[in-house]
């Protein structure tokens, strides 16, 4: 039973990883035919609405703990699911998915730069390394492997914009350490979830289309093909992706389930090559082999953590 149990909890990472790399490539796909506002409102508003009742009875548990902490709840779900959703999708946008697929993988290195930054971890000088060498291979597939493109400022926008949705959603990895000793984790993700979509999404969507006039796809735009884009993205990576890694990391526990999102991006990489046609250039590989390098010096090197304050 037991391992039945940890076979299914792989099974449920591993489709995570895919639904979560999916994201910038069906991002890429519909750019020109639903505006950025509102893929990324629809999407989360559909998924959350769902989750919402999922979790119901797990809310209602809660309710004390969400409204005990619910400033740094609004405040991170503004951040970590508003702000982030906007830059994560806003990068497959103006880049190419592959690229914002690897970018995106360099999170676990954001979120302990981050922590040794507050004092929630210390790093070694082998971490330190690690650190360098991800932010190297980040550096050469955002600058295109062309080294005086850093002197002349020119980064790809949309590689700017996945940067920092790492760096964001690194930060609200950590306050996610603190909560979890008390609220579980479904009630945590649709807390969040609501005020990123109250605060953030709602009133750009809603600015976006007063603007344009466009309140759900370009003119022109193919509608069946649009719904189904948005539809896969709330009811596929957002609904049931959020299940399958909640599911995940109570089976194998949450250092093991964070492993398997460094396949997200080989997911995300081949997704973008078959589906959009998009090509490896040299660069990518060189930066995908030292991101993976700064990864592996990381990962294999134990770090002190203080209890987080």
């Amino acid at each position: 039973m037991a391992r039945t149990a940890a076979a299914t909890g792989v099974i449920a990472l591993v489709a995570t990883a895919a639904l979560w790399g999916s994201n910038h490539v069906v991002a890429r796909a519909v750019r020109d035919m639903v505006p950025l506002p509102s893929l990324v409102f629809w999407r989360w508003f559909i998924g959350a609405s769902l989750l919402t009742l999922i979790a119901l009875p797990a809310l209602r548990r809660a309710w004390p703990q969400l409204l005990a902490l619910r400033a740094d709840l609004i405040l991170w779900g503004i951040v970590g699911v508003g702000l982030f959703s906007y830059l994560l999708l806003g990068g497959a946008y103006y880049s190419l998915a592959l690229e914002v697929g690897l970018i995106n993988a360099t999170t676990p290195i954001w979120t302990a730069a981050l922590g040794a930054l507050f004092g929630t971890e210390r790093l070694s000088r082998r971490a330190l390394a690690g650190l360098a060498l991800a932010l190297a291979g980040t550096l050469v597939i955002a600058l295109k492997g062309d080294p005086s493109a850093l002197g002349r400022l020119q980064f790809g926008f949309g590689n700017i914009l996945s940067l920092l949705a790492a760096i964001s959603f690194a930060a609200f990895s950590l306050r996610v350490r603190v909560w979890s000793k008390s609220i579980d984790p479904l009630s945590m993700t649709v807390a969040t979830a609501w005020s990123g979509i109250l605060l953030v999404m709602l009133p750009v969507y809603l600015v976006a289309g007063v603007l344009t006039g466009h309140w759900f796809v370009q003119p022109g735009a193919d509608l069946t093909l649009s719904a189904a884009a948005v539809g896969y993205m709330a009811l596929g990576p957002t609904m049931t992706g959020n299940l399958l890694y909640l599911y995940g990391v109570g089976v194998t526990g949450p250092t093991r389930a964070a492993t398997f999102l460094y396949l997200s991006p080989v997911f995300s990489a081949g997704l973008a090559i078959l589906v959009l046609g998009e090509r490896l250039a040299w660069f990518h590989l060189v930066g995908v082999v030292v991101i993976a390098a700064g990864l592996w010096l990381l990962v294999a090197t134990p770090a002190a953590r203080p209890e987080p304050r």
